[in-house]
């Protein structure tokens, strides 16, 4: 944190005290007291404006730039949400490996170990409604936060989702992370991405395009646009993380047991459901790529026993026979834990199966 920076708050107003460099250096600022997010825009004459933000944290009546709470300490809520965020970011596999990469910077701008960032992600996946019937056990003196988060998830949705990849995105900012993924302390390399069009570079992990693009978000015009695409791509890789895990990553129809070509199908469709419907592990389907499409399309759907039925609207003909008539009441393979719910099911054969 720069020297000199100073924020006093009270009912009315914030002051800020900071010593700049040069004296027609033109600083822009406001607080989202609601995300803890202190904003600073800053520039020498002649440059582009660069952002910095500073996570804000309670001190008497005054708030500092965010250090950490060291080893050991317990975890604010503020952290917590932040874990949330990568938690809903990771696959259950990166979530599993302690020396994640991703694991392992959260616990650097933390200043925790990365058994700390680990032990947080297990419980909150043991409060996470779609993971809850594996069993999955954290600390056994877990914090209240974590099925606090969940909680809100539910009521608020997208809306509380979002705050949490602010958070988590501030701590990285507010800690001095240099980061390709957002540009901050490069400007050079967010003018880049931005030249580009935002192209996500194929070694580019979701971590690191979601968060550049929700600060990038904030500078440009169609930054609303950009938030909502950011989530949309949250909460699908989050759905089709849980259904791998759930469907052991092999279609649920042919038991193809290729990742690439396995699709996370919402069976009440995504533009139909509520929040958090669409990331509702009873409302996917594992399936090929084939017949995701064909079920998108109302060309196939299964009964409440879990049975296949082709469209009436198919022609019969040696190709369609062999890839969809072939499996007429064959029964998908059923996961153990969060099953097809037969409200969305029923939802699907109303709405969507082209019947007869």
């Amino acid at each position: 944190m720069p020297d000199g920076l100073y924020i006093h708050a009270d009912d009315r107003s914030l002051r800020f005290q900071w010593p700049l460099l040069h004296s027609n250096a033109e600083a822009r600022i406001w607080c989202d007291r609601c995300c803890g997010i202190l904003h600073i825009t800053f520039a020498l004459p002649g440059e582009h404006l660069t952002p910095i933000r500073y996570i804000l944290g309670t001190m008497g009546g005054s708030f500092a730039g965010h250090r950490g709470a060291g080893r050991g300490a317990a975890w604010s809520y503020d952290e917590t949400m932040a874990g949330f965020a990568l938690y809903y970011l990771l696959t259950d596999r990166q979530r599993n490996d302690k020396a994640n990469p991703e694991i392992l910077r959260l616990a650097r701008v933390l200043h925790r170990s990365g058994g700390s960032v680990y032990m947080k992600l297990m419980n909150l996946r043991s409060c996470d409604p779609n993971a809850m019937a594996h069993g999955t056990k954290g600390l056994r003196h877990a914090s209240k936060h974590e099925p606090e988060m969940w909680e809100r998830y539910r009521q608020e949705g997208d809306v509380f989702l979002l705050r949490c990849l602010q958070t988590l995105a501030g701590f990285e900012i507010a800690d001095g992370v240099p980061s390709a993924r957002t540009g901050i302390y490069a400007d050079n390399a967010r003018r880049a991405v931005e030249d580009a069009g935002e192209d996500i570079p194929a070694n580019d992990s979701i971590v690191e395009s979601v968060t550049r693009k929700l600060v990038l978000g904030e500078k440009s015009p169609e930054g609303t646009e950009r938030v909502a695409t950011v989530m949309t791509r949250v909460n699908q890789s989050y759905f089709r993380n849980t259904l791998v895990r759930n469907y052991l990553d092999t279609c649920c129809l042919t038991g193809i047991h290729l990742d690439p070509l396995l699709i996370a199908s919402h069976i009440k469709p995504w533009k139909a459901s509520t929040g958090f419907e669409k990331t509702n592990a009873a409302n996917g389907l594992l399936l090929n790529a084939f017949h995701d499409k064909a079920f998108d399309r109302g060309l196939l759907t299964i009964d409440d026993d879990y049975r296949v039925h082709i469209s009436p609207s198919v022609a019969h003909n040696p190709p369609n026979d062999q890839w969809l008539f072939r499996f007429e009441g064959a029964r998908i393979t059923v996961p153990a834990v969060n099953p097809p719910s037969h409200e969305f099911i029923e939802y699907h054969n109303e709405h969507v199966f082209i019947g007869a």
